[in-house]
């Protein structure tokens, strides 16, 4: 079937037609049918895929009438309507004009150039064509001049007729003219059903108005949205179906509306509605819609791909290096409270590894995709360390970036914010921390918005928070907040059994890394090495093996080269008890473990190591002595 067909009125004009598409090589469906039939003729064509009819007077707008594709009309030429007045001439010199109004108009014109009295008998449809030649027999006409019904209709009725024909001329120009109109039609349909597919597959939720306010256009996600159902919506007038949207509002003001919220059953969604303005008027307007939890969504992408790059946990537990059972247990401990959401306290001395193990938490944990942001709060002066946290609006202090900065908090969002050294923060700053993991939103320096953040804490102190409680250094309420789940690393000089793999691997990384040949170390320089008490635990270790790579790479290391570098090690004295012992054995026993916890700050494990007792002697003796009192 071609795009294209001819519905011609009359055979001659069928035949004329198919001269006319062979001279021109055209690939068109021709067919025969005046007024109705010619109707009937079209629909069938239009059925087997015609997308344009060609067609000719009345023949023509009775089809654009019942058809949906485009009609495109072989005109008639006033040279057409001139050769046939010509020849009417001949037969009489009343003539009538007999046709469709798009065929005869203007006709009467002609009179004073042929010299004839011409009577326009115009036909409005079909069936009025008998009465309309009836009439001009009856106003003595002598010959009518018009399309086939009307020529057909005069001879039934005894009055001679000439035809109006159209030429080859006209027959090609409805033909270019078709191919032009098929050409923009499916530019059309293209672009309509690339707007239909993008209305249909958008996340956003669409729905448009007309000039009236009428709904004319809902989009499935809409639909989901909204919990609308289009073809029972559209057509009402929006103010019933949306009544808290302000399309009518928009219509009639002309005014924008974004980034407001609307609930929608259960769903909260951000709207924005626009006006639809054609050239200065206003003939509609459009809302769109969109689930807060989508763009949440959206936003946490963005933050992780736009904004946290760098921040990413590089260490897991395989890379902690250990075969003490003290490390062991604190690892399992830590793969446990991985899992967990909970907010977890990492205590230890400088350099025993807090940070190695948070970020090996992070990446064991459900946030693992997200952002690990590590920040040392005794790095950062305090009046600095606010707006580092919590991120600061522009204006809102002198050399305020413009258009404000993000904190560490909203950097954080869906991952992991790890605060060292949380034992230095001000009290000041300690009570905004509080508020943050009271609320789990934030504001920035200077702002007055809320922020909500999902961020999990992991803070770490080599400080003994107990005694900062006790001393009214650090808040109370904040210490049972992060010490919800506590990891309490053993320094270096408690794991004695992991140097030799410790130094071992130092020394390869510390190689690799700078480009020189690795250490030799013999069993003499490991033992010495065992006996330094390494106040600065592995970080120190680290330390010290770079400068021997870098001073004895390839080599074998000596004693001298340990002495140059710690020195002979340093035994500080511990405090000593000056107390006078009297009374009972079990009173002089009580009264010296007491004072070596106060000595010690209350750390128990401190005063089990200088008194030789086990932690299950303390804890007893402590437990007796508080049932006494009580």
């Amino acid at each position: 079937m071609s795009h294209l067909a001819l519905v011609a009125p009359y055979d001659d004009l069928a035949a004329l037609s198919r001269q006319v598409c062979a001279e021109l090589s055209e690939d068109i469906t021709i067919a025969t049918g005046d007024l109705a039939e010619g109707v009937r003729v079209a629909r069938e064509l239009v059925d087997k895929g015609a997308e344009v009819i060609i067609s000719r007077g009345g023949t023509a707008t009775a089809i654009s009438r019942h058809v949906e594709v485009p009609v495109v009309e072989i005109a008639v030429s006033a040279f057409d309507l001139i050769r046939a007045l010509a020849g009417a001439r001949e037969l009489g010199s009343y003539i009538g004009v007999a046709g469709f109004r798009n065929v005869i108009y203007g006709t009467k014109s002609l009179e004073s150039i042929l010299g004839v009295h011409i009577q326009e008998l115009i036909i409005e449809a079909e069936e009025d064509a008998a009465g309309v030649i009836a009439e001009g027999q009856a106003m003595g006409l002598e010959v009518i001049v018009g399309d086939a019904v009307s020529t057909r209709l005069a001879r039934e009725n005894g009055l001679q007729a000439i035809l109006v024909t159209s030429g080859k001329e006209a027959i090609s120009q409805a033909i270019r003219e078709a191919w032009e109109v098929a050409l923009v039609r499916r530019r059309e349909r293209a672009r309509a059903e690339e707007f239909k597919t993008i209305l249909d597959f958008a996340y956003e939720g669409i729905v448009a108005t007309d000039h009236e306010g009428r709904i004319t256009l809902v989009n499935p996600a809409a639909e989901k949205i909204l919990g609308l159902s289009a073809h029972r919506v559209v057509g009402r007038p929006a103010r019933e179906v949306l009544p808290g949207v302000p399309l009518d509002q928009v219509r009639q003001s002309g005014q924008k509306h974004l980034g407001e919220l609307h609930r929608a059953g259960n769903t909260m969604v951000a709207e924005n509605v626009i006006p639809v303005i054609t050239g200065r008027e206003i003939v509609g307007a459009v809302a769109t819609f969109q689930d807060v939890s989508h763009l949440q969504a959206v936003e946490a992408k963005a933050r992780q791909e736009l904004y946290l790059k760098g921040h990413v946990a590089q260490f897991t537990f395989a890379d902690i290096i250990t075969r003490s059972p003290i490390m062991a247990r604190v690892i399992e401990r830590a793969r446990q409270y991985a899992a967990a959401e909970a907010t977890i306290l990492i205590t230890g001395e400088t350099g025993s590894g807090k940070e190695m193990v948070a970020q090996s938490i992070h990446n064991a944990s459900q946030r693992r995709e997200g952002p690990f942001v590590a920040i040392n709060c005794a790095a950062v002066p305090e009046n600095l360390l606010e707006s580092e946290l919590f991120g600061y609006e522009e204006g809102a202090f002198t050399g305020a970036r413009k258009g404000g900065k993000k904190g560490l908090f909203e950097l954080a969002h869906r991952g992991t914010l790890f605060l060292d050294e949380i034992g230095e923060l001000s009290l000041n700053l300690q009570a905004r921390l509080l508020r943050v993991l009271q609320q789990r939103a934030i504001m920035r320096v200077g702002g007055d918005r809320v922020l909500p953040v999902d961020v999990r804490i992991i803070a770490a102190t080599h400080r003994n928070l107990e005694a900062a409680v006790a001393q009214e250094a650090f808040r109370r309420d904040l210490y049972y907040r992060l010490n919800v789940l506590q990891i309490k690393l053993p320094p270096l000089r408690e794991r004695l059994e992991d140097l030799p793999l410790l130094i071992k691997a130092l020394a390869e990384k510390i190689s690799q890394r700078s480009g020189r040949l690795s250490l030799l170390f013999n069993q003499e320089i490991v033992a010495r090495l065992q006996a330094y008490s390494w106040p600065g635990n592995v970080r120190e270790l680290e330390n010290v093996l770079e400068r021997l790579v870098v001073l004895r790479g390839g080599q074998e290391v000596e004693p001298g080269d340990l002495e140059e570098i710690l020195g002979a090690p340093d035994k500080q004295p511990e405090p000593s008890l000056q107390l006078p012992l009297r009374g009972t054995l079990a009173e002089m026993e009580e009264e010296i473990i007491r004072h070596t916890l106060a000595l010690t700050g209350n750390d128990k494990e401190e005063t089990c190591r200088r008194l030789g007792l086990s932690k299950t002697t303390l804890w007893r003796r402590l437990k007796s002595w508080e049932t006494v009192k009580a």
